[in-house]
C-alpha cells in the first residue's frame, strides 16, 4: 500500500508539473522550421533525420525522438494537425530531431537482422554526437516508444553521459503481453530462420492502439506503406536475448515511463517491476488512461505530449 501510495505521488507530482509549464494557453502561434540530415555513423552507415524547431527563438532544449518497429520517423511527424510531436514540441521552444532506423525509410539499407537494440544504440550515438556538435549541447533528451525505448535503453545504459532525461513509451521490460507472445514467437522463429524483412502492413498497428481517430490510422498507413512497405525482423530477436535489461541499471538519467491503461504488447506487471527495479533516484511512473500501445497516435495523445513537455522542461 505504501509503495502505492508513492507511486500516486509521484504521477501527482507529474502532472503538477507539466501543467505548471504547459496547460497555459499559448500565447501565439510559433512559427515551426524544418531541415533534414544524413548523419554517417562509424560503421559507414548513413541515417536519416528530420529536424525541427521554432524559427525565431533559441531552443529551450534539444531532444531525439527514436521510433518503433512499425515505422520510422512519420511516427512522429504524421502531418495530422494535433497529432505531430515533433511540431508539439517545437511549437515548445525545443529543437527537436526524429531518425529512420537503418533500413528504415531514407536511412541506409542493411540486413535485416542487424537491425537491434545495441546496433541501432550506436547509430543514434552518432545521431546524438551530431545533434549535440549542431546545437552547442553537451547532452540530449530521449524519447521514445516501443522497439525504441530498447534502443534508447542500450544507448543511455552504454552512454550514460550522452543523455539528460529520458521517456519511455510502452517499453518491454522482461516479457511481453500475455496477448502478444504468440505472434512474437512466431516472428522471432521466423528471424532466427534467415528471414531478413517482413511487409509492414501499417493498417495492423491498429491492434496496438485502444481508441484512435480512424483518420489517423488512414494518414499513417498512406505514409507508411509508401516508406516502408517492409520491415526488418531483427528487433523481434531483442525480445528474445533481452540485451536491454543489462545495461538499464547503468542508465543515469532521469526516466519517465508512460503506458497506457490497455497496454497489450509490453506486460504492466512486469512494467511495474520494472520501474521499481531501475536504481535511478529520479524516476516516475504514468498510466494513461484509455491507450494502448501506440499512445502518441491515440486519442490520448494530448495529455502524453503535456507529460513529456513537463517532463523535459524540468
Amino acid at each position: 500500500m505504501k509503495r502505492f501510495a508513492a507511486l500516486c505521488l509521484m504521477v501527482a507530482a507529474l502532472f503538477y508539473l507539466s501543467g505548471c509549464a504547459a496547460f497555459r494557453p499559448a500565447k501565439e502561434e510559433v512559427e515551426v522550421l524544418q531541415r533534414e540530415y544524413m548523419v554517417k555513423t562509424p560503421a559507414g552507415l548513413e541515417i536519416y533525420v528530420v529536424a525541427k524547431r521554432p524559427s525565431r527563438a533559441a531552443p529551450k532544449g534539444v531532444v531525439l525522438l527514436i521510433p518503433w518497429v512499425k515505422s520510422g520517423s512519420t511516427l512522429y511527424n504524421l502531418p495530422v494537425k494535433g497529432y505531430n510531436l515533433m511540431d508539439y514540441l517545437a511549437g515548445k521552444g525545443f529543437a527537436v530531431y526524429a531518425v529512420d532506423h537503418r533500413s528504415y525509410g531514407k536511412s541506409s539499407k542493411t540486413s535485416g537482422l542487424e537491425v537491434r537494440g545495441l546496433t541501432c544504440a550506436e547509430d543514434m550515438k552518432a545521431v546524438a554526437d551530431f545533434i549535440e556538435e549542431l546545437e552547442g549541447v553537451e547532452k540530449v533528451d530521449v524519447v521514445a516508444l516501443s522497439f525504441g525505448t530498447v534502443v534508447t535503453v542500450c544507448l543511455a545504459g552504454k552512454y550514460p553521459d550522452e543523455v539528460r532525461r529520458i521517456v519511455l513509451m510502452g517499453f518491454p521490460y522482461s516479457k511481453v503481453n500475455e496477448r502478444a507472445r504468440k505472434v512474437v514467437a512466431k516472428l522471432i522463429k521466423l528471424a532466427e530462420s534467415g528471414k531478413e524483412f517482413i511487409p509492414s502492413r501499417p493498417e495492423t498497428a491498429k491492434n496496438l492502439w485502444y481508441s484512435y481517430d480512424p483518420e489517423v490510422l488512414k494518414k499513417f498507413v498512406e505514409i507508411v506503406s509508401k516508406r516502408m512497405p517492409q520491415i526488418p525482423t531483427g528487433p523481434f530477436l531483442d525480445l528474445r536475448d533481452w540485451d536491454a535489461l543489462r545495461l538499464l541499471p547503468k542508465i543515469k538519467a532521469p526516466v519517465l515511463f508512460i503506458y497506457g491503461d490497455h497496454e497489450n504488447f509490453a506486460d504492466l506487471k512486469d512494467a511495474m517491476k520494472g520501474f521499481y527495479s531501475f536504481p535511478g533516484q529520479k524516476k516516475a511512473y504514468m498510466l494513461v488512461g484509455n491507450a494502448s500501445h501506440g499512445l502518441v497516435l491515440e486519442r490520448s495523445h494530448d495529455i502524453v505530449f503535456r507529460t513529456i513537455y513537463g517532463w523535459l522542461s524540468e
